[in-house]
């Protein structure tokens, strides 16, 4: 196209390009490859699992895995990435179930404690290694961001107003986010806490803390 020539305005903007082919093909690769994977870690755990067992799981050549996901490492990198992706749209969903503050804190607690129960001493072995990863690598940085942002915009949805006296939002937040992660390596390495009824009490007395 000559210089200075323009494309009349109704070209000019262009509507969201769906997916090409190739990308939906390697999307739904990557799906097949991380369910197998989830599935093998809570039944065998991350260290027992190896490369060649997802390979047949997913049914998929060892050889294009590795072409996609390099190492063990890098498929456990995406299971935690989409594990906390879940965190962060449960935290979400709580700030849109509530009508206040306190409710919005007690519904986010009371599902997440219920979540766990589902989990076997297998499954709490993947979530100790996702909390691992997602806390000691390059992709740390970016999880504590996207989780700390889903919380505060949970307290942001009820105002400054509904927060305890001379408590800023982040302060908050980070009180809350410790809580839960305190309550989660508690859980991870004693096979006698309950997590349910402690992860439930704390966020009954964070309820009970505001106005």
């Amino acid at each position: 196209m000559p210089r200075g020539v323009r494309l009349p305005s109704k070209l000019a903007t262009l509507p969201d390009v769906e997916p090409s082919r190739v990308e939906r093909r390697v999307q739904e690769f990557h799906d097949r490859v991380i369910d197998a994977a989830r599935k093998l870690f809570s039944e065998r755990g991350v260290e027992a699992t190896k490369i060649d067992d997802i390979c047949e799981v997913a049914d998929v050549a060892k050889r294009t895995l590795c072409n996609h996901f390099p190492t063990k490492t890098h498929i456990v990198h995406e299971v935690s990435r989409r594990s906390i992706a879940d965190f962060v749209a449960r935290i979400h969903a709580a700030r849109d179930a509530g009508h206040s503050t306190c409710e919005r804190i007690l519904i986010l607690f009371n599902r997440f404690g219920e979540d766990t129960l589902a989990f076997d001493p297998m499954n709490r072995e993947l979530v100790g290694e996702l909390f691992n990863v997602a806390h000691d690598n390059e992709i740390g940085s970016e999880t504590e961001m996207r989780v700390s942002d889903a919380v505060r915009a949970l307290l942001e949805a009820g105002g400054q107003e509904q927060l305890p006296a001379n408590t800023s939002v982040e302060a908050f937040a980070e009180i809350i986010l410790g809580s839960i992660y305190i309550s989660m390596l508690e859980w991870i390495h004693r096979d006698d806490y309950d997590f349910v009824t402690n992860i439930k009490q704390k966020g009954e007395f964070f309820a009970n803390s505001l106005p």
